[in-house]
């Protein structure tokens, strides 16, 4: 109990630091135009804002072993960027259409379908560098500047558009917030995306991808606009591709020395997603597309698990854990099927195994956790979540499972804390202030946390009652 009752208390100022920092307006500096406009502490704090509006309306596509695996991607190519806060939020959305978007505070938002319509990993790192380079350069902040005197758009209302177009997949939406200056000035969106292209380019080239196919995304998503018709997806509205984008991505890698073009991971991650984006009546469709590359392969064993035959995914997994001894993502979905047949002991052993050499591993970490969970071992589970909290403070998805856990252990006190920072970061500031409340009369007997608890009450309030006042 005072181990729990320590995590609390160092949950608690923790989040009191973070809130408290979203309240910082630093000062412009004298001379900075820009800065002058929208510092960037300004930008941090609205893109916050913004993360949490849309974890509260979108559909957000959760895996470990895809949200792992993405993050990861964007820390490298972001380490070769010119983004100066290299801390980055990165969420991938349950759609399958083609869109990226990139939002001040380092926010990459991925739909699915960038994966489907990605062939390689060059091509996928192509737009995830392009978005990089619109915060790198400040584009945001700039389209507000070149605004001010002739419209009242501002970087809220802008990114409120692009919550409102992910989530109600709206064209309209779009072009009204990321896309607004497409009917009276044009010339800066294709400047902005001209700019983007260059330091997506550099980006990319530093990163150590074959350039080429940068051009290659572009000549790609011509083809897919020209196939939609009116059902045109976000990224191309907002982010149009010519012939002249494409004939001059191809002149800045002429002459490159090649590069990186693809990898197993990708492949991997690539069917994952398209198993996950797959319902039951898909199934059946898919099984008849199924190929001989590794990564069918994996996505068939994928299926299998979905239809129950368990062994038969097993096999097919472990033959792909033979010619790749070393591959984590296919060692972590072979304990993932153990523990979604039942094999809990089988699951645990085989992942605690792989967390001696893969220590503190996300994706591992959790399907240890949810063994332990079908064992109605809440107190181990409640344990290793607690772990990877810490170093995923605002995940939604986590805190939600960490919550459950609590409440089936009887820990009330934990279960309002965790359930209240859930709803926090999922922009539902009334519901999170009743959990907090809750707490506080729990903590009655605990000075200390009772007065922490208080303290943060008068935080949320903040968010709370302009929300009423509007």
């Amino acid at each position: 109990m005072i181990k729990k009752t320590i995590h609390f208390v160092i949950f608690l100022i923790l989040t009191n630091i973070v809130i408290s920092q979203e309240k910082t307006i630093e000062l412009p500096l004298i001379g900075d135009r820009l800065s002058g406009a929208v510092s960037e502490t300004e930008e941090q704090a609205l893109g916050r804002q913004f993360l949490r509006d849309l974890k509260r309306d979108a559909k957000i596509l959760y895996d470990p072993i895809v949200q792992e695996w993405t993050e990861l991607f964007v820390y490298k190519i972001g380490e070769k960027s010119k983004v100066n806060k290299k801390t980055f939020e990165v969420l991938i959305i349950e759609d399958n259409r083609l869109n990226a978007f990139a939002a001040p505070g380092g926010i990459i938002g991925i739909n699915a379908g960038l994966f489907k319509y990605s062939d390689n990993e060059a091509q996928f790192a192509s737009v995830v560098s392009h978005e990089l380079a619109h915060l790198s350069q400040r584009h945001f902040a700039r389209q507000i500047l070149e605004n001010s005197d002739r419209s009242n758009a501002s970087m809220a209302t802008i990114l409120a558009s692009i919550v409102v177009a992910v989530t109600t997949r709206s064209p309209a939406a779009i072009l009204g917030g990321q896309g607004l200056l497409a009917s009276q000035q044009l010339r800066f969106s294709r400047l902005y995306e001209t700019e983007a292209d260059r330091e997506g380019f550099i980006t990319l080239e530093n990163s150590g991808y074959d350039t080429n196919e940068m051009a290659q995304m572009f000549k790609n998503m011509q083809e897919l606009r020209r196939l939609s018709g009116d059902n045109i997806p976000e990224f191309l509205l907002t982010h149009p591709i010519t012939t002249r984008r494409i004939t001059e991505s191809r002149e800045r890698a002429r002459g490159s020395e090649g590069g990186l073009v693809d990898s197993l991971n990708f492949q991997l991650i690539k069917n994952r997603v398209k198993f996950l984006m797959t319902d039951n009546l898909s199934i059946r469709a898919y099984e008849k597309e199924i190929g001989e590359s590794d990564g069918d392969i994996y996505f068939s064993a994928l299926i299998e698990m979905k239809k129950l035959n368990f062994t038969k995914s097993l096999e097919i997994l472990q033959n792909l854990e033979d010619k790749y001894p070393d591959n984590l993502i296919i060692k972590t979905t072979i304990a993932e099927v153990y523990t979604e047949s039942g094999n809990v002991r089988k699951s645990k052993d085989y992942t605690k195994n792989l967390l001696e050499v893969s220590l503190g591993n996300y994706p591992l970490s959790y399907n240890l956790a949810n063994a332990y969970i079908i064992e109605e071992d809440y107190i181990a589970a409640e344990q290793i979540l607690e772990d990877i909290k810490f170093y995923r403070p605002v995940d939604i998805h986590l805190l939600k499972d960490l919550s459950t856990v609590q409440k089936n252990s009887n820990n009330m006190l934990g279960y309002h804390l965790t359930n209240s920072e859930f709803l926090f970061y999922s922009g539902r500031y009334e519901e999170a202030l009743r959990d907090l409340e809750e707490a506080r009369r729990i903590a009655r007997n605990n000075f200390k946390i009772r007065e922490i608890i208080t303290e943060r009450i008068l935080i949320l309030q903040t968010y709370v009652f302009p929300q009423r006042g509007s």
